[in-house]
């Protein structure tokens, strides 16, 4: 693979605001980080990075914890996001990169870095939700310097793959294969930083993070088989294209066995990047042809599948709501509205897998003892929940809830677009009308027993709740 140019990554920001052309007086380079917690393959790092090298200023990195609970996450999820920062902070001090860690108000707390460093130009990384891209336009709006966003997420720039609303994989996979020859190269090396910052840097301290972490309600998930931070993260891949790449394209969709790459927790937290994967998956298959339908499969699941999530919510800002799915989606759920439940169950009956279908209480039982779900039976899962509550409305309540707080994976635009395509016929075409859910595509218990041993599965999450 050749290394990327200066051109390729250009390509990969957006400014957002010029900010004061006749500011000269920059002190520092300051990156809010978000969504890319890592320091190789990160693009928007090696863009702040390289911006400071060229005006001979420090960098400074800053991360802001919110001072009250985002959403609808736990203390698991928080715990592990901050374990991943711990050590993300240790790598940019080894590359002479100050680290700012600040809880409260993302806005304000920018705003005081702003006025505290005095940075000649702001950057951020991308993230498609609501919340980090209104903080991004509020800095843009306020700011006296120029403010940059850098798509490091995603393999080809959402910007780049399309400047519209894609509706189905089919209409997006082409533009990414298009592009991803271009952008499936080697990010550059982040340099040890060749200017000392006056501002120091700042982690938390143990009270601190004990009064945040007790903001966040408890789920009780056993998240331990998940290691956060960059170096674990890399150690799953390894693992993964060891021991499961083979038989990845025939196996992933058997929740029976265990044969998922487990990756989207550290894509999800940034600890990793979807270029680094594919890289490596690529690499793999070079040296061995006959793993090179896997890969096709897993850029599929991991690249256009995801990045058509992104896009989803880039281009649509009702990307969590019934008001943003397609019409004839919701032209249909609402002529079935009134249909009869032959199951009704509450939300706590939800939580606790107190339904009388077997093998939906071990999907949920999977979630709540591991935070993780198999991705086959989360689409199973989505639409019993449809099927069983009193209207669409309440069953993406209920979904955006559970999917939240107990998946590690969940606050993510995948976890959205999969619910929405489950209920909602997002990324999806009408099917054959039947009750409650009109023509939206359905699922059935014989289904899952024509497509693997869903005994099995079951009696693997027939464990006692804790």
């Amino acid at each position: 693979m050749s290394s990327e140019d200066t051109t390729l990554l250009k390509r990969r920001i957006r400014q957002l605001s010029n900010g004061d052309k006749n500011n000269v007086n920059g002190k520092a380079v300051l990156y809010v980080a978000s969504r890319d917690l890592r320091v190789h393959d990160n693009h928007a790092l090696l863009a702040a990075q390289q911006h400071a090298i060229a005006q001979k200023l420090p960098l400074i990195v800053a991360f802001i914890a919110y001072d009250f609970r985002v959403g609808r996450r736990s203390r698991e999820h928080m715990s592990f996001l901050l374990d991943g920062l711990e050590e993300f902070s240790t790598k940019l001090k080894e590359h002479n990169i100050s680290y700012i860690f600040e809880i409260g108000s993302p806005r304000k707390c920018v705003e005081s870095l702003i006025i505290e460093a005095k940075p000649s130009a702001v950057y951020f990384d991308f993230n498609p939700l609501r919340g980090p891209r209104a903080l991004a336009a509020q800095i843009a709006n306020l700011a006296t310097r120029p403010v940059y966003q850098v798509d490091t997420h995603n393999l080809v720039p959402v910007w780049v793959t399309s400047e519209k609303l894609e509706y189905a994989a089919r209409t997006i996979r082409s533009k990414i294969h298009h592009h991803m020859t271009q952008f499936l190269v080697e990010p550059a090396k982040l340099q040890k930083h060749p200017h000392s910052s006056d501002t120091q840097s700042r982690i938390f301290s143990e009270n601190e993070v004990k009064k945040l972490l007790n903001k966040y309600p408890k789920n009780n998930t056993d998240i331990s088989r998940f290691v956060a931070g960059e170096d674990a993260a890399h150690e799953a891949l390894n693992t993964f294209v060891s021991e499961r790449l083979s038989g990845y394209a025939t196996n992933r969709n058997d929740p029976s066995k265990d044969h998922l790459s487990s990756m989207s927790p550290y894509l999800h937290y940034g600890f990793i990047s979807s270029l680094r994967v594919a890289l490596t998956v690529c690499a793999a298959a070079s040296n061995d042809s006959s793993l090179q339908v896997d890969v096709d499969t897993l850029i599929e699941e991991m690249i256009v599948r995801k990045e058509l999530s992104d896009n989803w919510c880039f281009y649509n800002k009702d990307y969590d709501s019934l008001i943003g799915a397609p019409e004839w989606a919701q032209r249909t759920l609402n002529k079935h509205v009134s249909d009869d439940r032959e199951f009704l169950y509450t939300l706590e009956q939800f939580e606790k897998a107190e339904t009388h279908d077997e093998a939906w209480n071990a999907a949920q039982r999977e979630l709540t003892r591991t935070g993780k779900m198999h991705g086959y039976m989360r689409m199973y899962w989505a639409k019993k929940i449809l099927e069983w509550s009193e209207s669409p409305e309440e069953a993406l309540k209920i979904l955006l809830y559970l999917n939240d707080f107990y998946h590690l994976d969940g606050g993510d635009p995948n976890g959205y677009v999969g619910i929405l395509w489950s209920i909602a016929g997002v990324h999806d075409r009408p099917w054959g009308e039947r009750a409650v859910y009109g023509t939206i595509r359905s699922m059935v218990y014989s289904g899952l027993k024509r497509k693997f041993d869903i005994k099995k599965y079951i009696e693997a999450n027939n464990y006692e709740k804790s």
